[in-house]
C-alpha cells in the first residue's frame, strides 16, 4: 500500500536561525511503504529523482551554501597547502607496479608538481626508465586520469584504463611497448579497477574483461547482466567473444546482479577459471580446460567453501580458506577430483593471528598474518617445515608479491601508522629483507614525537575491540583533546595501519586520531566479519559507541570534542552511531555514505549488496536493514551533532540521492544550533579516481570542519 502526501516546508534547522540562513524550499513527496506488515513513511522519496528540476535546484543550493560556509573557515587554505607540501616531499609517487617474469617493470608515476599520473616502463629495478603514456598529451582537457594498467605476460603490450571526472568506468586502450603506438578504444564499457580486472591470454594474443552493457549509473540497468568477454587482437574492436554470462551459461544460474569474471592465474597453467563474484569475499568458482571459443565450465567450489584466494600447482589448487577456520588455513586439493571435506592442510589455523595472504615461489610458500589487524608477521613453509621470518621492525601490515611459482623473487610491501609504504626484496640466502623502493622515501620529521597506542576495549557484549590511537607525546588526559575516530566495518574489509600525513595534520593540530576496528571488518578473522553482518550489524556501530565511551571515561577526550568519520558502507557505522547516541559526539562526517538501507537494493549497485546486508524480501533481513537504516532513525526535535555529509552526482557505488535524503531529513529534524552541511560534487563520483586538487579540497573540508566544531581557535569562521 502506498499513500502520497505533499508537504511544503523550509529546509532549515534551528541552528541556522540565529545566522539568518534560509535554505531553499522543497516539496517532498511522502510515501508509505508496507514491508511484512510494517508501515514505513518516507517523507523525501522525491529526491530519488535526481533529474527533477526542483531537486536539482536544491542540490545546487546545498552545495553553494556548504561551500560558502566551509570557505569561511580560517586556516582551511593552510590544510590544502600542507597537503601539497607533504606530497612535494615525496616528489614522485608510484602505484600499480607490475613485474613480469622477464623482469619488466610497469608502473604509474605521479609528479607532485603537476599532479599528472603517467605510465612508465623499465627493464629491471636498475633499468632506464621509459615514458609509455601521458594522459595530458592524449586527453589534454584535464578531465581524465589513468585508473588501471596491466601488462601482457611477455611485457610487449599493456592495457590502460582512462576514466573521466571520478566516474570510474574506463575506456580501455592497448599500448605497444616498443613502438609506443596506442590503439583505438577497445571498449568504453568496462570497470577493471573494481570488477575483474584484465586477464591476458597465455600467448598474449588478447585479453578478457568484464563488459558492462549499460554504463549510465543513473539507469536501473546499470551493473546488471555484466559478462566476461574476450578481445582478440586483429579483430574488430567491437567484436568480442562471450565467455561467461547469465545469458551464455544458463545452467550456472547466474543472477542478473552477479559479476562473472574469467581468471587466468598464470600463463603456464592448463586451467581457466570462472568466478561468479559480487559484494562478498567469496565466489562460486568453475574451471575449464577447453579452448576459449568453446568453454565448458565445471564446478570447482562454491562460496560456502569460504575460499579467499587460490593458486594452481600442476593439477591441484592451494587455497586460503575460512571454512571451519575463522582465522583461515592454507589447504590443498585436486582440481579434477576436488575433496574439500578431506583436503591436505598445509598451514593450520593460528590461534591468535589471522592468515592474510600467501604466495608461491620456487623457494617455498610464504604467507603473512595479522594480529588484531595491527601487527603483521611473515612466514615460510617449505620442505624444512614452518619458519617465522625475522623482521627488521614491527610492521602494521604486509602485502606479498612474487613473479611466479617457478621464480624465487619475493617482495613485501609494509605499512604502519607512522611509516609509509616501504618495499623490500627477500634475500633467500641471508633470510633478510633488503629495502628496494622504486622512488626515494620522503622524510616527515614533524611526526617524530607522535606515539602509537594499541588498546583493547570492551564492547556492549563483552567483546574485545582493538582500538588504535596516534597522538602527540605528553598529551594530558584531562578530557580536553579532540579525538577523531575513523572506522568502517563492512565486507570483511580491515582497517590496517596506514600512514597519511594529511590525516595526521589533525594530530599536529592537537588532536588524537583513533581507529576502532569494529565488527563487520576482518581484523580478527571471518567471525569478526560475521559479527557485523546482516542481522548482527548493530555490533558495528555499538563497537564504535563503546570505543568512544572508553576514550571519554579515560579522559582522552570528552563528548564535546569527539568526531566520527567514515565513507560509503561506513555510512551505516556513522549514521547509526549518530542517531543512536547523538549526545556522545560533537561532529559526524559521512562521505558518500549508505544511509537509507531499506532502499539500498533498488540502487544500481544495490542488488549485489544483498550478499552483505540482506534483502527487504526476507522478513528477518528487512528488519535488520531497517535497524541499520540511519535515515529512518532520525527523530524530530533531537539535538544532533554538527554534521558534514558529502556525495558526488556521478557516484557509481552509492547513488547520490541516498546521502541526500539523510541530509535533508537531518536538517529538518535537528533542534540544536549545530550546522548540518551537505556538499554535492556536481561532477564527482565516489572519490577513488579524483584529481589531486580535488582530493586536497575534500580532505581540507573534513579536517577544517572537525577542527571548527571541536573549538580549535584558529579554525573559526571569518564572517
Amino acid at each position: 500500500m502506498k499513500t502520497n502526501f505533499l508537504i511544503c516546508i523550509y529546509l532549515l534547522g534551528i541552528g541556522y536561525l540565529n545566522r539568518n540562513i534560509i535554505l531553499p524550499k522543497l516539496s517532498p513527496d511522502t510515501i508509505v511503504d508496507t514491508y511484512h506488515g510494517h508501515q514505513i513513511e518516507d517523507s523525501y522519496r522525491k529526491i530519488e529523482n535526481l533529474d527533477d528540476p526542483e531537486v536539482k535546484k536544491w542540490l545546487e543550493a546545498q552545495e553553494n551554501y556548504t561551500r560558502n560556509e566551509l570557505n569561511k573557515i580560517s586556516k582551511r587554505g593552510y590544510l590544502i597547502d600542507k597537503q601539497r607540501d607533504f606530497d612535494a616531499r615525496n616528489v614522485i609517487s608510484v602505484s600499480d607496479l607490475y613485474i613480469t617474469k622477464e623482469d619488466d617493470y610497469f608502473y604509474i608515476k605521479s609528479n607532485v608538481k603537476d599532479g599528472n599520473a603517467k605510465l612508465f616502463y623499465k627493464k629491471g629495478i636498475k633499468g632506464q626508465e621509459t615514458l609509455l603514456f601521458d594522459v595530458e598529451l592524449f586527453r589534454p582537457n584535464g578531465e581524465y586520469i589513468i585508473n588501471y594498467s596491466k601488462p601482457s605476460w611477455d611485457g610487449s603490450k599493456v592495457v590502460i584504463g582512462l576514466t573521466k571526472n571520478d566516474e570510474e568506468i574506463s575506456e580501455l586502450f592497448v599500448i605497444d611497448v616498443h613502438s609506443k603506438k596506442i590503439s583505438q578504444p577497445i571498449t568504453k564499457n568496462s570497470w577493471p579497477s573494481a570488477i575483474g580486472g584484465i586477464q591476458w591470454l597465455p600467448d598474449n594474443s588478447g585479453f578478457t574483461y568484464v563488459h558492462l552493457p549499460i554504463t549510465d549509473n543513473k539507469s536501473n540497468k546499470f551493473l546488471l547482466n555484466t559478462k566476461s568477454v574476450l578481445h582478440l587482437f586483429n579483430d574488430d574492436p567491437k567484436h568480442t567473444i562471450e565467455l561467461l554470462s547469465k545469458n551464455n551459461n544458463p545452467k550456472l544460474k547466474i543472477l542478473k546482479e552477479d559479476f562473472p569474471v574469467v581468471s587466468i592465474l598464470d600463463n603456464t597453467d592448463q586451467y581457466i577459471f570462472g568466478e561468479i563474484r559480487g559484494a562478498s569475499p567469496y565466489a562460486d568458482t568453475y574451471y575449464s580446460q577447453d579452448k576459449f571459443k568453446n568453454l565448458f565450465w565445471k564446478s570447482l567450489f562454491t562460496k560456502d567453501e569460504k575460499i579467499k584466494k587460490f593458486r594452481v600447482v600442476h593439477d591441484s589448487i592451494i587455497y586460503l580458506t575460512a571454512n571451519n577456520a575463522s582465522n583461515f588455513e592454507i589447504r590443498k586439493t585436486s582440481i579434477l577430483n576436488p575433496d574439500f571435506k578431506n583436503p591436505i592442510t598445509i598451514v593450520k589455523e593460528l590461534p591468535e593471528s589471522v592468515i592474510k595472504d600467501f604466495v608461491l615461489t620456487s623457494k617455498g610458500l610464504f604467507f603473512s598474518t595479522t594480529t588484531n589487524g595491527v601487527v603483521a608477521d611473515l612466514y615460510r613453509k617449505d620442505h624444512n617445515g614452518l619458519t617465522k621470518i625475522k623482521l627488521p621492525k614491527v610492521f602494521g601490515s604486509i602485502n606479498l608479491s612474487a613473479k611466479s611459482k617457478e621464480h624465487d623473487d619475493l617482495w613485501i610491501t609494509t605499512k604502519g601508522w607512522m611509516n609509509g609504504a616501504t618495499r623490500y626484496r627477500f634475500d633467500h640466502n641471508s633470510n633478510l629483507l633488503i629495502e628496494e623502493n622504486i622512488t626515494p622515501k620522503a622524510d616527515f620529521p614533524e611526526f617524530n614525537d607522535l606515539i602509537v597506542e594499541e588498546l583493547l576495549v570492551k564492547s556492549h557484549d563483552g567483546e574485545d575491540i582493538p582500538l588504535s590511537l596516534v597522538y602527540k607525546k605528553g598529551i594530558k588526559k584531562d578530557g580536553s583533546n579532540p579525538v577523531m575516530l575513523r572506522g568502517y566495518g563492512s565486507y570483511g574489509f580491515s582497517m590496517f595501519p596506514y600512514f597519511s600525513p594529511s590525516i595526521l595534520t589533525w594530530v599536529l593540530e592537537g588532536g588524537i586520531f583513533a581507529t576502532p576496528h569494529v565488527r563487520g571488518g576482518g581484523e580478527k578473522g571471518e567471525n569478526w566479519h560475521l559479527g557485523g553482518y546482516k542481522t548482527t550489524k548493530p555490533n558495528t556501530w555499538k563497537d564504535l559507541i563503546s570505543c568512544t565511551e572508553y576514550l571519554i571515561y579515560k579522559k582522552y577526550s570528552s563528548a564535546n570534542k569527539t568526531v566520527i568519520w567514515s565513507a560509503s558502507a561506513g555510512g551505516i557505522l556513522i549514521g547509526r552511531a549518530l542517531t543512536e547516541r547523538p549526545d556522545l559526539f560533537a561532529v559526524a562526517i559521512i562521505e558518500s555514505g549508505s544511509m537509507n538501507m531499506i532502499r539500498s537494493e533498488i540502487q544500481p549497485n544495490g542488488a549485489n549488496n544483498i550478499k552483505e546486508f540482506g534483502t527487504v524480501k526476507i522478513k528477518e533481513e528487512f528488519e535488520a536493514l531497517l535497524e541499520m537504516d540511519a535515515y529512518h532513525h532520525i527523530k524530530n526535535g533531537v539535538s544532533y551533532p554538527a554534521t558534514l555529509i558529502t556525495t558526488g552526482l556521478n557516484d557509481p557505488r552509492v547513488v547520490a540521492w541516498d546521502p541526500a535524503k539523510f541530509a535533508v531529513k537531518l536538517q529538518a529534524a535537528n533542534s540544536s544550533q549545530n550546522p548540518i552541511l551537505f556538499s554535492v560534487d556536481m561532477k564527482g563520483g565516489h572519490g577513488f579516481d579524483t584529481s589531486k586538487a580535488n582530493a586536497y579540497k575534500k580532505r581540507a573540508d573534513v579536517l577544517s570542519f572537525a577542527l571548527w566544531q571541536t573549538g580549535h581557535p584558529e579554525y573559526q569562521p571569518k564572517e
